[in-house]
Formats: C-alpha cells, structure tokens, sequence
C-alpha cells in the first residue's frame, strides 16, 4: 500500500510516542483496541492548571494508526481536558488520507482519549499511571 506523505513523516518520526516522566500535575491513561484487533493504542494525558499539559502515546498498528495517534497527540497538548472526550478523530482520514475501510482503526483514538478523559473526571487513580502528584 501507498502511503501519504503526512503518514510517511509521523511513521519516520512520531511525535510524543513514549510515556510520559513524573512530574507535576496528574497523569491519566486511558486504553482502547487490542493486538488481536489489529490495533492497540494507549494515550497518557498529565493535566495541570486546567490544561493537557503533555500527552503521549505508544501503539500497535498499521501506519496510519501511527501517524493518527502522532497527529492527535500534537493537535491535543495544551486543550482542555473535556477536548479529549469530544475529539474526533475521524477528522484525521483526509490529513493523512486514511482509507474508508480504515476509519474503525481510528476509533479505538477515540475510545483511549475518551478513557483518559473518564479517569480525569471521575477520579479514577487506582493504577499505577494515574497519579495526582
């Protein structure tokens, strides 16, 4: 398959993939997908003062999977936390000329921001990524 040039330039060098380092504020994860689905995503979000602060990703998938969650990632630093539960990601098909059939891959963004913004508002620190510092 072809990919874009947008795809090629976040699969060569994802921005924020990793997981984030302690420091201050709070630090929430949220999941969605599997690797048996074919695609695994998982977003950090550290929340301080009212805002993303930083956010980072590592995933399992295809290219554009990739390159989704490297786009999302810059486009969402620096948002208000409630951004992660209204984000669409569809919006990333025509940047990086995702496929139809491909669009479900983008859902499972949706479904880990969508987490992550869940664990923020109800508190939910019980794992080890999730800390109120």
């Amino acid at each position: 398959m072809d990919y874009s040039s947008e795809v090629a330039r976040h699969f060569a060098a994802p921005r924020q993939a990793g997981t984030l380092p302690p420091g201050p504020g709070t630090l929430v994860r949220g999941e969605g997908g599997s690797v048996e689905q074919g695609a695994w995503v998982v977003f950090q979000a550290r929340i301080d003062a009212g805002r993303v602060v930083a956010l980072a990703w590592r995933a399992y998938g295809c290219p554009h999977v990739i390159a989704a969650c490297s786009l999302a990632a810059e486009m969402l630093t620096g948002c208000a936390p409630a951004e992660l539960g209204t984000f669409e990601p569809l919006c990333l098909r025509a940047p990086l000329d995702v496929p139809a059939l491909k669009s479900g891959r983008l859902l499972i963004i949706q479904d880990a921001l969508r987490k992550c913004l869940a664990a923020w508002d109800n508190g939910d620190l019980r794992s080890p990524l999730n800390k109120r510092n």
